[in-house]
């Protein structure tokens, strides 16, 4: 949401709904503006090396939590991001 807020993308109020299903967190935001741009986080290699393996846990932890699946879509001034977490 503060990424929304500091590049200026957001009109109004958001509508963030969450729902979970035993299996998967869903995090809907809803909102007029501009749709953000997502990076392809938390997209890792397979397999890994002791060090490669540490530093990539080590990022992930300083910078935050990644979901394993999202998805961005605008229908005109509407935008809608989902960030989904599977458990």
């Amino acid at each position: 949401m503060q990424h929304l807020v500091d590049a200026d993308l957001i009109i109004g109020s958001p509508s963030v709904t969450m729902t979970y299903n035993d299996f998967d967190l869903e995090i809907s935001i809803r909102y007029h503006g501009a749709l953000l741009s997502l990076p392809n986080a938390g997209v890792r290699k397979h397999f890994f090396l002791e060090e490669e393996s540490f530093s990539y846990g080590l990022a992930d932890f300083l910078t935050g939590v990644y979901p394993d699946r999202m998805e961005a879509r605008a229908a005109g001034e509407n935008a809608t991001i989902r960030l989904i977490f599977s458990g």
